[in-house]
């Protein structure tokens, strides 16, 4: 490796180590340690040091890179590490100068290409950070929007969500293991959707019909004091 200070964070895509470039795959096979999820380390060759698997805990992550010293590191991730992955905590918690990232073509990227819509002004978001109620009430004022739906709130709990507020002027997709054999893709109306069950692997892509107003956010009239100016915005047409 150029830098035997750098850490390497490379992201990976369903095609594993066949679907990364030589540079990456010089990376991981000369890395003193490889971290990774273990799926993805066992889709890996044997590098020339150590193999360590890895979970959600990404303090776990600083402290084997800590460790380590400054030994070569590789550290996998699956898609964009930088989007709503681990790069981020990573950077702020070590500092960027410590890190080179890879990226791959995220899920978020694909499941846009699977329906052949544009994602330059979607909202995008994650219900793994984000609360439900908050993210229906952005949904409501986009054009389109992609959601990393949660166990805890599946596609069929954000169509509900949406459906309760009046939301009802999305078509909806669903794409679910995205790049496997098992890869699908579901259209429909809120209404379908709220029925449906998917696999947990999915992104849900919403786009709004032509020539359909904003619903009203239920938070207006709900309280006078403590309100965000934003909650007494007019609706307009999109």
């Amino acid at each position: 490796m150029a830098d035997t200070e750098k850490v390497y964070i490379i992201g990976i895509g369903d095609d594993g180590f066949d679907g990364l470039t030589q540079a990456s795959r010089h990376l991981i096979e000369q890395a003193a340690l490889l971290l990774g999820p273990t799926k993805t380390l066992a889709a890996m060759p044997s590098p020339t040091g150590r193999k360590i698997e890895i979970g959600a805990n990404l303090e776990e992550i600083v402290q084997a890179i800590a460790d380590q010293g400054s030994q070569p590191i590789v550290l996998l991730t699956v898609g964009d590490p930088l989007f709503y992955g681990t790069a981020r905590y990573l950077c702020d918690r070590l500092g960027k100068e410590r890190f080179e990232v890879v990226p791959h073509v995220s899920s978020m990227q694909l499941a846009f290409a699977r329906v052949k819509e544009s994602w330059d002004e979607a909202y995008l978001t994650n219900l793994a950070t984000q609360a439900l109620d908050r993210v229906v009430d952005k949904v409501r004022t986009a054009e389109k929007a992609g959601i990393f739906t949660t166990e805890e709130a599946p596609p069929a709990a954000v169509a509900r969500a949406l459906l309760q507020r009046g939301v009802d002027y999305f078509t909806v997709y669903v794409c679910e293991n995205l790049g496997s054999p098992d890869e699908r893709v579901t259209q429909g109306e809120l209404a379908d959707v709220a029925e449906q069950e998917f696999s947990p692997l999915n992104v849900m892509i919403l786009v709004r019909k032509p020539n359909v107003p904003d619903r009203p956010s239920s938070m207006i009239g709900t309280r006078l004091f403590g309100n965000a100016d934003d909650a007494f915005l007019q609706s307009q047409p999109k």
